[in-house]
Order: C-alpha cells, then structure tokens, then sequence
C-alpha cells in the first residue's frame, strides 16, 4: 500500500493500482483486527502496536483515496477520462461528468437569456441532483418544475423535494456553505 501511494503522490495521472492489492489490504486489516480481538494480554505492546498500524493504515489509504478524488474531479472537468480508475472511480467520474453537462446547459441558457436568475440557490430549498429522469412536477407553491434529466441539479420547496427523494429519483446536495 506504501509503494501504491507513493506512486500517486508522483503520479500526473491515476497510477495503477493492482486489483490484488485491494484484496491484500482488506486481508491484513482482517488480520489484523482478529488478533488485536483474540491477543492474551489486553494493552499489551504488541496489541498497540497491531492498533497503530490499522491507524496508519487507515490514514494513507484515506490520503490514496483523497488524491485519487482529486485526479477524477479535474478529469471530470476536463472532460477526459481517467486511466487507471478503478470501477467505483469511474462510476463517480460518469455522474460527476453527467451533473457536469447538466449544470453547463444551465449556464449556457442563462447566457443566452442573460438571466441566471433561475441559477440561485435560495435559503429554505432542498437542493436535489437527479438520479434518474423525473418527470414534471407542480410544487407546493403552484410551479411547474422539471421534467428533469439525470444528472440535473434542482433547488425545489422541501415538500417537492422530498417526493423525488422518497422515490429514489434524487439525492439530497448539502446546501453552500456561508464564508466565515
């Protein structure tokens, strides 16, 4: 795992990493775990350091994962593809790029139209990203909304909200946070 992350720190792009050593490192963390569960003496030297090094372990993998997220955003806006992703990273690189084109259409319409007032975020709305195709719908304050595509972003009353998500059509985006 050490040598993997040492090659992403390196690495321009994704480097590669074998499909073995996902298998590798979730065996040695078992390991590890049911010998600090099973170990004779509790506390004892070789029990902490079983516990320190599932720590360091936690750590560089979250480092790994952190930089690799980092590459698949940029390439996501870029609009390339990554190489070397593994599947969940390209799964996230295909929604992002999805949410991606959605949000540009918005703003090239708001372009045209020399309106972003549609563009805003107000306070009190759910702010959804669409899943699936949905089709329109009439909000509790008389609005038609949508249809909506997947990968669209929408700020809907939190009733309208609640129905795509309860349907599993959308996900909830933390709302912007205030600069301090």
């Amino acid at each position: 795992m050490l040598r993997a992350h040492a090659e992403e720190v390196r690495s321009q792009g994704l480097a590669k990493v074998p499909e073995e050593l996902l298998d590798a490192i979730a065996a040695h963390a078992s390991s590890l775990r049911r010998a600090i569960r099973t170990a004779a003496e509790k506390g004892s030297v070789h029990q902490r350091l079983r516990e320190r090094e599932l720590e360091v372990m936690r750590r560089v993998l979250a480092d790994l994962l952190e930089r690799r997220l980092a590459k698949v955003v940029g390439a996501a806006l870029e609009g390339r593809v990554p190489e070397n992703a593994l599947l969940f990273e390209l799964q996230l690189y295909q929604e992002l790029r999805t949410a991606l084109d959605s949000y540009r259409d918005l703003m090239l319409q708001a372009v045209e139209d020399l309106d972003l007032r549609g563009c805003t975020y107000r306070r009190g709305q759910a702010l959804l990203v669409f899943m699936e195709d949905h089709p329109a719908v009439t909000d509790e304050e008389g609005r038609r909304r949508g249809p909506f595509r997947r990968g669209s972003i929408a700020s809907l009353p939190p009733v309208t909200a609640l129905l795509a998500l309860d349907a599993g059509k959308a996900r909830r985006i933390p709302p912007p946070r205030r600069p301090e």
